[in-house]
Protein backbone atom coordinates (compact mmCIF):
# COMPACT_ATOMS: atom_id res chain seq x y z
CA UNK A 1 0.00 0.00 0.00
CA UNK A 2 1.13 3.33 -1.27
CA UNK A 3 0.74 6.27 0.68
CA UNK A 4 -0.09 9.49 -1.19
CA UNK A 5 2.63 12.02 -0.01
CA UNK A 6 0.50 15.86 0.34
CA UNK A 7 2.38 18.93 -0.33
CA UNK A 8 2.08 20.87 2.73
CA UNK A 9 0.45 24.33 2.26
CA UNK A 10 2.54 27.26 2.70
CA UNK A 11 1.68 29.59 5.72
CA UNK A 12 0.57 32.65 3.79
CA UNK A 13 -1.99 30.40 2.09
CA UNK A 14 -3.65 29.40 5.30
CA UNK A 15 -6.52 31.86 7.09
CA UNK A 16 -5.66 31.05 10.46
CA UNK A 17 -2.12 33.24 10.19
CA UNK A 18 -4.75 36.39 8.85
CA UNK A 19 -7.25 36.18 11.57
CA UNK A 20 -4.69 35.60 13.71
CA UNK A 21 -2.79 39.00 12.37
CA UNK A 22 -6.38 40.92 11.75
CA UNK A 23 -6.76 42.13 15.71
CA UNK A 24 -3.65 43.66 15.90
CA UNK A 25 -3.54 45.17 12.73
CA UNK A 26 -6.42 46.96 13.43
CA UNK A 27 -5.27 48.15 17.17
CA UNK A 28 -2.86 49.66 15.29
CA UNK A 29 -5.11 51.41 12.44
CA UNK A 30 -7.37 52.60 15.45
CA UNK A 31 -4.00 53.77 17.03
CA UNK A 32 -3.12 56.01 14.07
CA UNK A 33 -6.12 57.58 14.00
CA UNK A 34 -6.93 58.54 17.40
CA UNK A 35 -2.94 59.81 17.60
CA UNK A 36 -3.95 61.91 14.10
CA UNK A 37 -7.45 63.20 15.94
CA UNK A 38 -5.74 64.30 19.07
CA UNK A 39 -2.92 65.84 17.34
CA UNK A 40 -5.01 68.17 14.82
CA UNK A 41 -8.09 68.79 16.61
CA UNK A 42 -8.95 71.59 18.93
CA UNK A 43 -8.35 71.54 22.92
CA UNK A 44 -10.18 74.38 24.04
CA UNK A 45 -12.67 72.04 26.89
CA UNK A 46 -9.22 71.19 28.42
CA UNK A 47 -9.15 73.69 31.99
CA UNK A 48 -5.33 74.41 33.10
CA UNK A 49 -6.49 76.74 36.65
CA UNK A 50 -9.16 74.91 37.82
CA UNK A 51 -9.12 77.28 41.29
CA UNK A 52 -9.49 80.19 39.08
CA UNK A 53 -12.56 78.70 36.68
CA UNK A 54 -14.16 77.88 40.57
CA UNK A 55 -13.61 81.68 41.29
CA UNK A 56 -15.10 83.01 37.90
CA UNK A 57 -18.11 80.63 38.62
CA UNK A 58 -19.08 82.64 41.46
CA UNK A 59 -18.47 86.28 40.14
CA UNK A 60 -21.16 84.28 36.93
CA UNK A 61 -23.65 82.98 39.51
CA UNK A 62 -23.38 86.95 41.13
CA UNK A 63 -24.19 88.44 37.69
CA UNK A 64 -26.93 85.75 36.74
CA UNK A 65 -28.66 87.41 40.34
CA UNK A 66 -27.91 90.41 39.23
CA UNK A 67 -29.90 90.24 36.11
CA UNK A 68 -32.86 88.49 38.44
CA UNK A 69 -33.00 91.81 40.51
CA UNK A 70 -33.24 94.00 37.96
CA UNK A 71 -36.11 91.88 36.54
CA UNK A 72 -34.27 91.65 32.80
CA UNK A 73 -35.42 89.67 29.74
CA UNK A 74 -34.65 89.70 26.46
CA UNK A 75 -35.90 88.24 23.16
CA UNK A 76 -33.33 87.58 20.20
CA UNK A 77 -33.99 86.96 16.50
CA UNK A 78 -33.12 87.47 13.65
CA UNK A 79 -33.52 90.51 11.30
CA UNK A 80 -34.34 90.70 7.44
CA UNK A 81 -30.52 90.19 6.86
CA UNK A 82 -29.61 87.65 9.49
CA UNK A 83 -28.25 89.68 11.98
CA UNK A 84 -29.20 89.55 15.49
CA UNK A 85 -32.25 91.89 16.76
CA UNK A 86 -32.70 91.97 20.72
CA UNK A 87 -36.14 93.34 22.09
CA UNK A 88 -34.92 94.11 26.04
CA UNK A 89 -37.72 94.54 29.21
CA UNK A 90 -36.90 95.72 32.98
CA UNK A 91 -38.73 95.86 35.75
CA UNK A 92 -40.29 99.12 36.30
CA UNK A 93 -36.75 101.62 37.41
CA UNK A 94 -34.36 99.81 35.90
CA UNK A 95 -32.56 101.22 33.19
CA UNK A 96 -31.40 99.88 29.89
CA UNK A 97 -28.30 99.71 28.94
CA UNK A 98 -26.71 102.14 26.17
CA UNK A 99 -25.34 98.50 24.05
CA UNK A 100 -25.60 95.07 24.67
CA UNK A 101 -23.13 92.16 23.87
CA UNK A 102 -24.54 89.07 22.09
CA UNK A 103 -22.32 86.26 22.83
CA UNK A 104 -23.60 83.02 20.50
CA UNK A 105 -21.46 80.17 21.69
CA UNK A 106 -21.46 76.72 19.64
CA UNK A 107 -21.95 73.67 22.36
CA UNK A 108 -19.52 71.96 21.59
CA UNK A 109 -17.22 73.70 18.36
CA UNK A 110 -15.10 77.14 20.14
CA UNK A 111 -14.00 77.92 16.32
CA UNK A 112 -18.08 78.10 15.77
CA UNK A 113 -18.68 81.14 18.56
CA UNK A 114 -19.44 84.69 17.57
CA UNK A 115 -19.88 87.71 19.58
CA UNK A 116 -22.33 90.60 18.30
CA UNK A 117 -22.06 94.04 19.75
CA UNK A 118 -25.66 95.45 19.68
CA UNK A 119 -26.22 99.33 19.43
CA UNK A 120 -29.90 100.46 20.20
CA UNK A 121 -32.13 101.11 17.27
CA UNK A 122 -35.23 102.20 19.33
CA UNK A 123 -36.08 101.82 23.15
CA UNK A 124 -35.62 98.80 24.12
CA UNK A 125 -34.66 97.43 20.68
CA UNK A 126 -30.79 96.80 19.62
CA UNK A 127 -29.60 95.41 16.57
CA UNK A 128 -26.15 93.87 15.59
CA UNK A 129 -23.72 94.23 12.53
CA UNK A 130 -24.42 92.11 9.47
CA UNK A 131 -22.67 88.77 11.06
CA UNK A 132 -25.52 85.80 10.55
CA UNK A 133 -26.85 83.87 13.20
CA UNK A 134 -26.47 80.27 12.84
CA UNK A 135 -29.71 78.81 11.35
CA UNK A 136 -29.17 75.43 12.96
CA UNK A 137 -27.51 73.87 16.13
CA UNK A 138 -27.37 73.60 19.58
CA UNK A 139 -26.07 77.14 21.19
CA UNK A 140 -25.82 78.76 23.86
CA UNK A 141 -26.88 82.46 24.42
CA UNK A 142 -24.92 85.43 26.53
CA UNK A 143 -26.77 88.57 26.88
CA UNK A 144 -24.40 91.18 28.58
CA UNK A 145 -24.42 94.98 29.56
CA UNK A 146 -21.40 97.00 29.18
CA UNK A 147 -20.25 97.02 32.08
CA UNK A 148 -21.05 92.60 32.61
CA UNK A 149 -22.27 93.74 35.64
CA UNK A 150 -25.23 91.04 34.52
CA UNK A 151 -25.58 88.58 32.38
CA UNK A 152 -28.79 86.79 30.44
CA UNK A 153 -28.01 82.96 29.45
CA UNK A 154 -30.03 80.96 27.58
CA UNK A 155 -29.44 77.44 25.58
CA UNK A 156 -31.26 77.11 22.15
CA UNK A 157 -31.15 74.60 19.56
CA UNK A 158 -31.43 77.39 16.58
CA UNK A 159 -32.60 80.93 15.61
CA UNK A 160 -35.51 79.94 13.16
CA UNK A 161 -37.88 81.42 15.62
CA UNK A 162 -37.62 83.85 18.09
CA UNK A 163 -35.68 83.00 21.62
CA UNK A 164 -37.07 84.14 24.95
CA UNK A 165 -33.98 84.87 27.42
CA UNK A 166 -34.64 85.17 31.13
CA UNK A 167 -33.21 85.79 34.18
CA UNK A 168 -32.51 82.48 36.09
CA UNK A 169 -33.10 83.22 39.81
Amino acid sequence: MSHAVIAPIAWYRQPWPWLLMLMPALALVGGLITLWLALSTNHAMVVDDYYREGKAINRTLARDAAAARLGLSAQVMRGPDGSPVVTMASAPGAALPAALTLRVIHATRAEFDQIHTLQPVAPGRYAGSALALPAEGRWHLVIEGPEATWRLTASVAGFGQPVTVAAQP
